[in-house]
């Protein structure tokens, strides 16, 4: 581990947003670390912060609703949010790119293909048009889509087909990290797997580090070398996807697992988290998770620190020894 390189370094980032006189805590002190080529899993339930992170990342928080009270975020050993807005500029497309869960919303539908696609070629390089129009073809032809659809417009393409032309946009100018926010979720299963290969296979092609925001573990089984599970704006458990998987140790992650369907014998219902997540604008003491977990004792509304249960693998609870154990039982 000490020979691989971090790319990206999150430390104590705290992010909140502004509503109705009331203010939700949307993150709240996350450090995460990715190594340069490593793909990064980023799980929880909607609304517990996920996007919130990537959007501070690219510094495209909402304004004035959102503002980082604190923290760092070092991509290459700079920190992003010390970063002038010109500097942000130049970095956003070349060094870091975001596809968004929604294809439609980020594609512009009075605008070719094409065109939007060279838009972002054009903005980080000396391209002319005729260029600029040739490489966009050949992006599109990246990710299994033929040149000559550059004329064409989003309408004219379906789900799968518009999200293949956003990682297109993407991966234009070759970025060095991906965040992709829930790049699957309103696509068909089918499609989904198709657009979840084509994207691993992107990213080994480019030697890209990516973060993969879901809310699905079959996903970050399927495409992750490392997890972090973010509950109300905190990281709760992280490591690497074996000792995440095998050797589960918060409660929410054990819940998470157990509302998954099971093929095993006799495995007849799902075993939903009970309960609802927490309000934003007024979390409960200490552990935020303890009004749902089976596990729950006085000292979890006290404040809880991150456990190193084993050489990269960490958990943000008292009680984890119990949550393996049942783990163990259930299989």
């Amino acid at each position: 581990m000490s020979e691989e390189k971090i790319y990206l370094d999150i430390k104590d980032l705290e992010v909140v947003y502004s509503q109705a006189k009331k203010t939700v805590r949307a993150v709240n002190r996350v450090s995460l670390k990715l190594v340069k080529g490593k793909t990064l899993g980023l799980v929880g339930e909607t609304g517990a912060g996920k996007t919130t992170i990537a959007k501070s990342i690219m510094r495209i928080l909402p304004n004035p609703q959102a503002k980082v009270l604190g923290g760092q975020i070092f991509l290459d050993g700079e920190d992003l949010l010390e970063k002038s807005e010109d500097d942000m500029y130049d970095i956003r497309g070349t060094k870091v790119a975001m596809v968004f869960q929604d294809p439609m919303t980020a594609l512009n539908p009075l605008m070719t293909v094409g065109d939007q696609i060279l838009e972002v070629l054009m903005l980080h390089n000396d391209y002319n048009y005729k260029e600029g129009l040739k490489k966009a073809g050949e992006m599109l032809e990246t990710v299994g889509i033929p040149a000559e659809r550059c004329a064409e417009y989003p309408h004219q393409f379906s789900g799968g087909m518009k999200q293949r032309v956003v990682i297109a946009m993407a991966l234009a100018c070759n970025p060095e990290l991906l965040l992709a926010d829930e790049p699957t979720t309103a696509l068909d299963v089918t499609i989904q797997a198709q657009v979840l290969d084509l994207i691993k296979e992107l990213k080994e092609s480019y030697n890209t580090s990516m973060i993969l925001i879901t809310h699905d573990l079959g996903v970050v089984a399927e495409t992750c070398d490392d997890v972090a599970v973010i509950y109300a704006g905190k990281i709760v458990e992280s490591g690497s996807k074996e000792d995440v998987f095998d050797h589960t140790a918060h409660p929410y992650t054990l819940g998470l697992f157990g509302s998954l369907p099971s093929v095993a014998v006799g495995e007849k219902r799902l075993h939903p988290i009970g309960g609802m997540p927490p309000d934003p604008t007024n979390l409960p003491p200490g552990c935020a998770f303890w009004p749902r977990c089976p596990y729950a004792t006085e000292e979890c509304k006290e404040e809880i620190k991150f456990t190193n249960l084993s050489p990269g693998h960490f958990c943000r609870c008292i009680h984890s020894d119990k949550a393996h154990k049942a783990l163990r039982r259930k299989e």
